[in-house]
Formats: C-alpha cells, sequence, structure tokens
C-alpha cells in the first residue's frame, strides 16, 4: 500500500512538471519571435475577465474578443515540447514556415484560414499534413483607465483579432496591414508600463511587425501572408489564455 503511494505521488509530480513546462508556452510564444505573458495556465472557465486596471482607471467599458472558429493545416503532433521544438527547426531548415501551438499536446501547424479550402496547402512544403479545427473562445474584458486613454487601450487589445481578420480576408496587402499595426504598437509601446499585460502585447506587436519585414524579404508575398496569419492566430490565442491569467494574478 506504501509503495503504491509513493508511486502515485511520483506521477502526480511527474505530471506537475510536465503542466510547468507546458505553462511557459507564452514565454516561447513564436519559436521565440514573440515574448507575452509566462506563466499561462491551461484551462480555467471563468466567464469574464478584468484586463488589470491602468493607472488612473477612472472610466470603464467593456468589449469582447469574440468566439472564433480556425483551420489549420498541422504537420506534426507531440507530447514533448523538446521533440517539438525539433522538429519544428528541422522544418524551417528545410524551408517550411511553421509554429508550435502549445497546449497539453504541441502541435505543428504551417496555415490557418477561415475554411478548410482555404488552407494553403503550399505551406506543407511536401510534408504530409492534416487538417484540424480549432476554436478561439469568447472573451468577454472589462477595461478601466482613463478617459483619454480609452479609445488607444480598447484599440491595441483588439488589434491581434482585426489584424487576423485582414489576413485572412486577404484584401489588403501584407504592407499595407504592417504599416498600421506597427503605427498602433509603436504608439502604445511604454505608454502604460504599469500594466504588464498591456505593454507586453504592445511588444509582442511590435516584434510581430519586425518577423514580418524580415518574411517579406526571404519569401513572396502569398508565403509571407500565410506565416503573418498563422503567427497572428497564435497571438490571438495565447492573449486569450494572458487574459484568463491576468484575473487569478
Amino acid at each position: 500500500m506504501r509503495m503504491g503511494l509513493i508511486s502515485e505521488r511520483r506521477r502526480k509530480k511527474r505530471a506537475a512538471r510536465m503542466r510547468r513546462r507546458l505553462m511557459t508556452a507564452a514565454g516561447a510564444l513564436l519559436l521565440g519571435a514573440l515574448a507575452m505573458s509566462p506563466g499561462l495556465r491551461e484551462k480555467l472557465s471563468s466567464l469574464s475577465w478584468d484586463v488589470p486596471a491602468f493607472s488612473g482607471g477612472a472610466q470603464q467599458t467593456e468589449l469582447t474578443l469574440p468566439e472564433r472558429e480556425i483551420f489549420a493545416l498541422q504537420l506534426a503532433v507531440f507530447d514533448s515540447g523538446e521533440r517539438a521544438a525539433s522538429e519544428a527547426r528541422r522544418l524551417q531548415d528545410k524551408g517550411v514556415r511553421c509554429i508550435v501551438w502549445q497546449r497539453e499536446r504541441m502541435r505543428i501547424v504551417s496555415s490557418v484560414a477561415l475554411s478548410r479550402d482555404a488552407l494553403d496547402l503550399d505551406t506543407a512544403g511536401g510534408e504530409e499534413g492534416y487538417v484540424i479545427r480549432t476554436t478561439l473562445e469568447e472573451v468577454p474584458l472589462r477595461l478601466s483607465c482613463g478617459a483619454a486613454e480609452m479609445r488607444d487601450v480598447q484599440a491595441l487589445m483588439e488589434t491581434p483579432d482585426s489584424v487576423l481578420t485582414r489576413l485572412l480576408e486577404g484584401e489588403e496587402t501584407l504592407e499595407d496591414i504592417l504599416a498600421d499595426v506597427a503605427g498602433t504598437a509603436g504608439q502604445a509601446a511604454g505608454s502604460h508600463p504599469e500594466n504588464m499585460l498591456y505593454t507586453q502585447l504592445a511588444q509582442s506587436l511590435v516584434n510581430w511587425c519586425t518577423l514580418m519585414e524580415k518574411t517579406m524579404q526571404e519569401t513572396d508575398e502569398r508565403g509571407a501572408r500565410s506565416y503573418a496569419a498563422v503567427t497572428m492566430c497564435t497571438l490571438c490565442r495565447e492573449l486569450r489564455l494572458a487574459l484568463k491569467h491576468s484575473s487569478e494574478a
């Protein structure tokens, strides 16, 4: 009986170590190209979350990050973060632009779209791929900040979702989208250092722009746009988790 208890404790400790490793996913967001709030929790069931108040938070408003159904092209799936990272490096060395979606399992994806038929299968670079469907859950938010800052704060929080929509609808050039994001993120960066989540989101968008500018120099518009969409979709996922985490911090 005692041996059984010891084995169970060891199993729980191993599971806890795995959960801690998984919860560093945001720190490695976009394969190290972007940074979001570390220590995200995997599963929380709250229906509404507060963004930590900004200084002078005299005005309040509500907004909702909507539920979104996304199709993705999955190239591989692993239980081990190390194996997923190794395979992602192999694919990138081959010229496949991909990213690891880290949750309870590690999924390597190279394309996202609003429908199965719209996925860019060429992003797989000849590798075998599978179509998966994922849901970005709805997140109702309450914002509290000074009246003068409210419009800018709200705009930044909505930027990842709005940019993902623009990328997937394909009616604008990537260059035009980047110019808008760079302007929004550049203005926000450093404007509210007391709010870590806001600051990290602004920096993530700045880093995303830098990454996309480099990508545009290395590939054509179609390839760069596909990579822009899959990385921005990842940022939308991580932002939702970070907002959940902020309510319990």
